[in-house]
């Protein structure tokens, strides 16, 4: 089936003008690393991984980001406030807004909703890292541009990476084109590392661009969520039943740094490649 005879299709007019950050989550399992400071302010190379995102972003010619966090990552907005930004970053806003209580990354993407104000947004979650960087936000919006519908970062699943990436991200696709697949299905989160069910593959990685009607759809998936952490999976499926969600496989690497295992895997990688051995 093409995309344009979908019956449930809308087109989505507008270009992405926002860039929403969730960086609200409590990152317990990044305390052993350094239980100091926010996971998102971890070094990475020469600079904090939230400077990535935010750099994603403004390569991608967004202009208005909006860091979503908790009232223990001051740090974070610090950072920002206090850092000198190049010529080219000096049209940028940055606004912080703030999750009251850790109910999960929708509740925190819902907060965006009113500066959102209607229109189309990328979601960037800060423990993903895409590299060679910036460039996967670029590359989701000449995707987003052709087909103007949802459409998600997809990364493969290999034997070198498959113990560094949690259990996160799974779905069923089906193609459309190289490297463009249709979504049919989210798998909820697991435990553990992400094993995967066959040879190369695929799962989405926290990167996307989305219409505004994804604020109506967390409001529709929160009455479902009765226990637990309100996560972005209820709300996909949802979409899943009316829209046509779209997965881009990136050329590049991405990295999970949620976890220890794929900080140090992602910071040794960076390493090697400016100081190679």
């Amino acid at each position: 089936m093409s995309i344009e005879s979908d019956g449930y299709h809308q087109f989505i007019e507008d270009e992405p003008l926002y860039l929403i950050v969730p960086a609200a989550g409590l990152g317990k399992r990044m305390k052993s690393v350094n239980p100091e400071i926010p996971k998102e302010m971890l070094l990475v190379g020469n600079k904090p991984a939230i400077q990535y995102t935010v750099e994603e972003g403004i390569s991608a010619g967004i202009k208005n980001i909006v860091i979503i966090i908790n009232r223990d990552k001051e740090m974070i907005r610090r950072y920002f406030e206090d850092r000198k930004f190049e010529e080219t970053e000096k049209e940028v806003s940055i606004t912080f807004l703030y999750q009251e209580e850790p109910l999960g990354e929708s509740d925190a993407i819902s907060v965006a909703e009113d500066i959102v104000d209607g229109h189309t947004s990328a979601i960037f979650y800060p423990d993903n890292l895409y590299f060679p960087a910036p460039g996967a936000l670029k590359i989701l919006k000449e995707v987003f541009n052709k087909y103007r519908t949802d459409v998600f970062a997809l990364m493969e699943i290999t034997n070198e990476n498959t113990f560094v990436i949690g259990n996160s991200g799974r779905v069923d696709l089906s193609p459309l084109e190289t490297d463009i697949f249709r979504i049919e299905k989210f798998h909820p989160k697991g435990p553990g590392h992400f094993i995967p069910r066959f040879n190369g593959e695929l799962r989405t990685c926290g990167i996307t661009i989305v219409g505004p009607h994804i604020f109506e759809y967390i409001k529709k998936a929160r009455d479902l969520v009765r226990d637990g952490e309100f996560t972005d999976v209820p709300v996909r499926n949802l979409m899943l039943g009316k829209k046509t969600l779209l997965g881009c496989r990136l050329p590049g690497t991405v990295f999970d740094i949620g976890n220890p295992e794929g900080y140090l895997h992602c910071v040794l990688y960076l390493k090697n490649i400016l100081f190679p051995p």
